[in-house]
């Protein structure tokens, strides 16, 4: 399976919060992957043989722009045109509601550490529990999206996010606001989402 991580991040390299990303995938058996910067649009084709795209978090912000943040807008329009699996992550997850209309919000405090987070529908990437369960996730955000995006489904929420989690309907587009690559052996459901995201989005595309 090809793989491509998208460092949202404003470093290219050296930065161990996209490589949990990385580790996450080796812990699956997954080591085909890639990893390329948000500066690398437009620069290369980074579709190559991918079958799925992964978005990482950052510290930039939609609501305060921080000084020397990355341009946005590209990843933005390649969202929007992708037809292969696609799992934004925290940050990730914000881009992808950007790319279908969301906006966001500042919560007025950092959301961070393991919180609960509640299954409000129990689809392919949380196949593994039932509408209201919940799992206990990694967090660390400010800002949230204020809407979800039209043409998207609720899949789960928490009581500090009202969107943790969502899918479009029609494309396998999904995004988490938690940071569910850093799971941990004691709590592991962050690892369990991303193994449903390849098992039941990614690799039945990849047979379609």
């Amino acid at each position: 399976m090809n793989v491509i991580i998208i460092n949202n991040y404003f470093k290219k390299k050296n930065l161990r919060r996209v490589d949990k990303i990385a580790d996450a995938l080796r812990k699956l058996g997954k080591y085909n992957y890639k990893i390329f910067h948000v500066s690398d649009f437009g620069e290369k084709e980074i579709l190559s043989k991918a079958k799925t795209v992964i978005l990482s978090g950052s510290s930039a912000s939609f609501v305060h722009p921080k000084a020397g943040q990355p341009d946005y807008r590209a990843e933005v329009e390649f969202i929007k045109k992708i037809k292969i699996p696609i799992l934004g992550i925290c940050f990730g997850h914000q881009l992808i509601g950007r790319a279908f209309g969301s906006q966001n919000q500042d919560l007025g405090f950092r959301v961070s550490g393991f919180e609960r987070v509640e299954i409000v529908e129990p689809n392919e990437i949380f196949s593994s529990w039932g509408r209201g369960c919940e799992i206990v996730v990694d967090q660390n955000h400010r800002d949230c999206l204020d809407n979800l995006p039209e043409g998207f489904v609720l899949l789960a929420r928490s009581q500090t996010c009202e969107i943790e989690a969502m899918k479009h309907k029609r494309k396998p587009i999904y995004g988490v606001q938690a940071h569910i690559e850093r799971a941990t052996d004691e709590k592991p459901y962050g690892l369990r989402v991303l193994e449903n995201f390849i098992s039941n989005v990614v690799e039945r595309e990849a047979r379609l």
